[in-house]
């Protein structure tokens, strides 16, 4: 198995079988893998292209799985916390709220010199129904479909 699509924690097995899709997008950013990599994972800037987030911050200064990353939105402090991760290639973080929250998959792929991201959002173990999943699947897409572009355009200006 390709260890960029491999999941090291056992009750994801079973996330994937109760998963529902919410958006997959892709694009290409005219840097580097490792260059992309340090601005995905530059938490402090992460409010100059991710929608709705005034904040961010890790609890760890070392990035890895179980790393919290606490940011705010409006007045309310959430937490994604890092799920799974291979240094320049994959970034998995699950909303920490509830059991019942959303999952954020970034693949990166050196593509001749730029790098194809693709990202996929999922509504991880729903204990919703279908017609709530697609409601909240509705609107996370609203809210944060043009995320990649938001990280291109962000990356391709950054110093």
């Amino acid at each position: 198995m390709d260890p960029a699509i491999s999941i090291s924690h056992d009750w994801w097995d079973d996330a994937v079988m109760s998963q529902f899709s919410v958006f997959e997008s892709t694009v290409v950013i005219h840097l580097p893998v490792h260059r992309v990599w340090e601005l995905l994972t530059d938490w402090a800037a992460t409010p100059l292209w991710m929608p709705g987030i005034a904040t961010m911050h890790s609890d760890d200064v070392q990035l890895r799985v179980g790393t919290q990353l606490i940011y705010r939105v409006g007045k309310h402090e959430r937490h994604y916390r890092i799920h799974d991760l291979i240094e320049n290639r994959l970034l998995v973080a699950h909303t920490s709220e509830n059991p019942d929250g959303l999952s954020y998959r970034f693949d990166l792929k050196d593509d001749a010199g730029y790098t194809e991201v693709v990202l996929q959002v999922a509504v991880i173990n729903p204990d919703l129904t279908v017609e709530q999943c697609e409601e909240l699947a509705a609107s996370v897409r609203e809210a944060e479909g043009d995320m990649l572009d938001q990280l291109r355009l962000y990356a391709e200006q950054a110093p």
